[in-house]
């Protein structure tokens, strides 16, 4: 945030803390069912544990002070699905996929957080960008590494530069509800057909997604 100072160090130590406590929470008692929604949504053992996903049980809300950021006084903790982004073994983002309360779908990034975009590995020469973070993971896991996955989210389309030195094809998925949908920003990236429907985790709950990608892979 632009009107934030946050002391890195303080927030990396908060943020490992949220993250390690939301990985326990997924795999304990009584949260068989988010266990289920996930492998519902087509993610995997191996992608959810690589991936270090986690359980935020409920809404809650921390003093910022304590997260050492100034100029905001409280730290969002929603109920949902934690996604941390991590940078060279460093915990640079925390990403919560929203659930329940209005809030199916949405995605917070939690305050202090760096500007770090959740970008998977794969073959260099071919890039594929996509919005949410758990389409991305979904994705990367369909095309078992064959292409480069790099989630958008809401960040600056000038932190992907680098994806595109190497790129000799890239590739914008999109969907037909998309209420932002992304749009080329450089001349080597080819838009594809939206997919139908609001994401790739959709899909897969509908049983479309491995179809959906045939067309477009």
């Amino acid at each position: 945030m632009s009107d934030t100072d946050t002391d890195t160090e303080c927030w990396n130590t908060k943020a490992i803390s949220t993250a390690i406590k939301a990985e326990k929470m997924l795999w304990g008692k009584n949260n068989e069912g988010i266990q289920a929604w996930m492998y519902e949504s087509g993610l995997c053992l191996a992608t959810i544990r690589s991936a270090h996903l986690g359980w935020q049980s409920r809404n809650s809300q921390r003093p910022a002070e304590g997260w050492g950021i100034q100029g905001v006084d409280k730290v969002h903790l929603p109920e949902g699905i934690t996604i941390p982004i991590i940078c060279e073994r460093v915990l640079k983002r925390i990403v919560i996929f929203r659930m329940g309360h209005g809030h199916d779908g949405d995605y917070h990034t939690v305050e202090g957080s760096a500007p770090v975009p959740l970008i998977l590995s794969g073959d260099p020469k071919r890039v594929a960008f996509i919005r949410g973070e758990l389409d991305a993971l979904l994705l990367h896991q369909e095309l078992k590494g064959e292409w480069t996955v790099a989630a958008t989210g809401g960040l600056p389309v000038s932190l992907f530069e680098g994806l595109l030195h190497e790129a000799q094809e890239a590739r914008l998925i999109t969907t037909t509800h998309d209420k932002t949908p992304l749009t080329p920003w450089h001349p080597t990236i080819s838009p594809t057909a939206p997919l139908p429907g609001e994401s790739l985790i959709a899909l897969a709950r509908s049983g479309a997604l491995t179809e959906s990608l045939a067309s477009l892979f």
